[in-house]
């Protein structure tokens, strides 16, 4: 297909199961993995098996292959006509929503097409004017997603089966532009608004949803059910409501003819909708093995082996003279193209293999962060590498008034250089909260996964450390002040199945908070784009591996990765006022009073899990937070106007 996605695009917003709307209204859905599998065996057909050459596009990150237990990491296919691997690769890609409708208000023909490669053009048959996609799909909380079921809708009930076509027409009349004003009217006679049909009845205290407009179809006033979420709707009390089918199509027919057993409760949301689809993503910040000085070129053959120097000391032992290595050292592309000799390339490889240490097995996400976080505050002061962090002592920065760095931060890391590889580890629809990762696998391909695709981007960062006697003290101030805000997230966790056990406190939310107001104080001093900022929280109350450090970042992927703008504003003459700006910004929200109130009385924002904390004061676009915009309050920061002294920076 013509229409272009930017390659990290692909893993968020855009990714494996996401509808990309394209200019001319071409409405698509980004195909799974055995899709691409599909793409890359197409272009060998075509060109031959040396079409395509996977070990150009692997991406080596060892960490994040033992955490996300895959073979490899790929990125998505760049588009190219040059050179003779690897080109002419497109992203699959099929068809989504089916319905479409004639933009001729004069005609209105509804068709349904089938899930295949999008065309340029759709027209109706009726009228030869163009036909757009409808803006409405069916989702389900298990990541189903499917057209919705207009006809019924319209018939409150199966289609009849009397001999007769039963075509719909779509009618917008003018007015307020709400679903009332969109009339259905059916061949037959039978016509119907979309008024209430993306009503869904959730449960007030447990914020369970349990019925939906979709699944009360077939019930009238008469026979009229009461649901709750002790008593849910379902196939079994409603035969003729509609509920999920268990449909893939982004992994193409085979995920339509061989769905999922499923019979959810139904959503209808808008196509372009925030909630249709959340990319879950796991990152890694590369962090160089070797010592500071390492010739450039010897440093780039070590991180094509995933960075690790044992495999290369392997092939040295086993020959005392080191000819076994040398052999294969002459076959790397630094050798052939004469960036550096083979002599020079061995002698620069074997200075490193006193550095060789057994490294630790990773787990967990966990476990990739507390090396992070040890080898950030290390620093490392080298220019042949991705990765350069000068380490600075706070007393050396500059008071902005009253306010010294010193009385709050431990330790200031400004790193001039950073490389993250981000993988695409499978998405979620309505709510953020993601299943395990083993299901989530499970939607983005037919087949075992043996890959996930995965991108990786430079940038430039600021890292703080707090320092962990202040933050001590003030939770013990609070005096269990932030427990109801606790409370409400690990509900919310616990009704969508996920880890209850998670370590957050009153800190976490502190640090989680104050990260995004630097990222919106940022934005604003330095004219990033508001997505071009990201956050990376590192916490943990764990007695030996404690953690109280933020990473705001650039890894946009463009220029505005290594403008070294980020940089300047932790240099010791602006950090200070630059933090001190960003407390001030919390202290006031253009919607407060509602914001301050509502935040510290029932919280706010999906399920309740936001204290003062809303799109005026606190909330970044989702890509650049972790937590999708959750345990957010502004209380933690500068206290509320009952106690100030709630506040860490108070």
């Amino acid at each position: 297909m013509s229409d272009n996605i930017r390659t990290g695009q692909l893993l968020s917003p855009f990714g494996i199961g996401q509808i990309v709307t394209f200019p001319e209204e071409k409405s698509v859905l980004i195909s799974g993995l055995n899709l691409w599998e599909q793409e890359l065996d197409r272009r060998k057909t075509e060109g031959g098996i040396d079409a395509i050459d996977k070990e150009e596009l692997k991406i080596p990150e060892e960490r994040l292959k033992k955490l996300l237990s895959v073979e490899y990491l790929l990125k998505p296919f760049p588009f190219t006509t040059k050179g003779l691997t690897n080109n002419r690769l497109e992203i699959p890609a099929v068809r989504f929503p089916g319905w479409h409708h004639c933009i001729n208000p004069n005609c209105g023909f509804m068709r349904k097409w089938e899930l295949v490669t999008p065309d340029p053009d759709l027209k109706c048959s009726r009228c030869e004017s163009k036909m757009i996609p409808v803006r409405f799909v069916a989702v389900c909380e298990h990541g189903h997603i499917q057209d919705v079921p207009f006809k019924e809708w319209v018939h409150n009930g199966p289609v009849p089966n009397d001999g007769k076509k039963h075509d719909l027409k779509y009618i917008a009349n003018a007015g307020s532009g709400d679903l009332g004003s969109i009339y259905l009217k059916c061949s037959c006679g039978e016509g119907r608004s979309m008024a209430g049909i993306m009503n869904v009845s959730k449960d007030d205290v447990s914020d369970d949803f349990y019925d939906s407009a979709l699944s009360r179809i077939g019930l009238t006033n008469e026979d009229d059910i009461e649901f709750s979420a002790k008593s849910p709707n379902s196939h079994t009390l409603n035969p003729l409501g509609e509920f999920c089918n268990g449909y893939k199509p982004w992994l193409g027919l085979e995920g339509v003819n061989n769905p999922d057993d499923c019979k959810e409760p139904l959503r209808v949301l808008i196509r372009g909708g925030s909630n249709i689809h959340y990319s879950h993503i796991q990152s890694a910040i590369y962090l160089p093995k070797v010592t500071e000085h390492i010739n450039e070129y010897a440093l780039k053959v070590i991180e094509k082996t995933d960075g690790k120097l044992a495999e290369l000391k392997e092939y040295y032992d086993q020959q005392s003279n080191g000819e076994l290595l040398k052999m294969i050292l002459k076959n790397k592309a630094e050798v052939k193209d004469g960036l550096i000799s083979v002599e020079d390339l061995f002698n620069e490889i074997v200075s490193q293999f006193e550095e060789v240490e057994t490294e630790e097995e990773i787990y967990t996400d966990f476990d990739i962060r507390w090396e992070e976080y040890q080898y950030i505050l290390k620093g490392r002061n080298s220019e042949n590498s991705d990765f350069k962090a000068v380490v600075k002592s706070p007393p050396e920065y500059a008071s902005a008034g009253d306010f010294k760095v010193e009385d709050f931060f431990s330790s200031v890391v400004l790193i001039e250089k950073l490389k993250e590889t981000r993988v695409f580890t499978g998405f979620s629809r309505i709510t953020a909260n993601a299943s395990d990762l083993e299901t989530r696998k499970q939607l983005l391909s037919n087949k075992p996964v043996k890959w996930l695709p995965a991108y990786q981007v430079h940038g430039e960062g600021i890292f703080l450390e707090f320092d962990s006697e202040k933050l001590l003290n003030w939770t013990r101030s609070t005096n269990g002040y932030f427990d109801k805000l606790l409370d409400r997230h690990h509900t919310a966790m616990l009704n969508r199945n996920r880890d209850t056990d998670r370590d957050i406190s009153p800190v976490f939310i502190m640090m989680h908070t104050f990260a995004h107001l630097l990222i919106k104080r940022l934005c604003f001093n330095c004219g990033y784009g508001s997505s071009s900022l990201r956050e990376k929280i590192y916490f943990s109350s764990e007695k030996e591996k404690q953690m109280n450090g933020i990473l705001i970042y650039t890894s946009s992927g463009d220029s505005e990765g290594s403008l070294g703008g980020l940089v300047r504003q932790g240099k010791e003459e602006h950090l200070a006022k630059l933090i001190k700006d960003s407390i001030a910004d919390a202290e006031w929200c253009s919607a407060d009073p509602v914001c301050s109130d509502v935040g510290q009385s029932s919280g706010q924002g999906p399920d309740s899990v936001n204290g003062s904390a809303c799109h005026n004061c606190c909330l970044v676009p989702e890509t650049s937070c972790e937590e999708f915009n959750s345990i957010l309050d502004r209380a933690t920061i500068v206290g509320t106007l009952e106690d100030v002294k709630l506040g860490f920076f108070v």
